[in-house]
């Protein structure tokens, strides 16, 4: 039964997430967007169908996943997120970091290559775990690790068996091969935390955007998470060059 319901509450959360993210995107049938780790590229599909633009560029380490990318129609190129961006200065309209930067561990190089590569008014948006997030915090109160990461081991093979079951199933379905390193979560931030990243680079906070309250229902859980952001499961936030 708990299984059933905490499996609910997160697609529920993933789905709320997903449709936010993309209503954040701006129309402009010449916007140049960056996929920050595109992976095979359909979900840079997807983000260019909603700004309505085709010129679609990527970043993925995976080279595999890279030519999947390619063959989706995104000028994708083999890069180390971590390093500089293998792109000129003042280049794209939009940049989108969704689920990448607590994968990374220079994370401030990162948000400033983001607003290097960004043209004047172009925008960001990044998405990611709420470190401070309510069941993170109730995992810390147990002693656990939270359990949005860091990752000491990935979360198929966490401490609470409930989790373990739900996540198993789920990334089994996403992952293949060496799942330890797809899944590490190595820098994971909280709200503040992620919006002074930015502002320390000169880029205009516009949105902050919390999705997931647990264990609240979604209704409950909709208008508390549009309140308090910063105790939300994920978060987006979008900002301007």
């Amino acid at each position: 039964m708990l299984k059933g319901y905490f499996s609910y509450l997160y697609k529920n959360t993933e789905e709320e997430y997903k449709n936010s993210l993309h209503s954040l995107l701006e129309k402009n049938r010449n916007a140049k967007l960056l996929d920050c780790g595109c992976w095979d590229g359909n979900n840079t599909k997807k983000f260019g169908s909603f700004i309505g633009t085709n010129l679609l560029y990527g970043i993925e380490i995976n080279k595999q996943k890279a030519m999947q990318a390619l063959k989706n129609s995104v000028k994708v190129k083999v890069s180390d997120l971590n390093k500089s961006f293998p792109y000129q200065d003042n280049f794209f309209d939009v940049v989108i970091a969704n689920h990448v930067i607590e994968h990374l561990v220079d994370v401030r190089n990162f948000i400033s290559e983001i607003h290097r590569v960004l043209k004047k008014n172009g925008y960001a948006v990044i998405g990611t775990p709420n470190l401070a997030s309510w069941h993170n915090v109730f995992a810390l109160l147990l002693g656990l690790q939270p359990f949005s990461g860091p990752t000491i081991k990935p979360d198929y093979e966490s401490d609470i068996s409930l989790v373990k079951k739900i996540n198993k199933k789920r990334l089994d379905k996403v992952f293949y091969g060496n799942k330890t390193k797809d899944l590490e979560h190595i820098k994971v931030m909280t709200t503040r935390a992620l919006t002074g990243l930015l502002n320390d680079f000169n880029l205009k906070i516009e949105l902050i955007k919390g999705f997931g309250y647990y264990p609240l229902l979604p209704l409950m859980a909709k208008p508390l998470s549009g309140i308090d952001p910063y105790h939300s499961h994920y978060i987006i936030v979008k900002a301007r060059k």
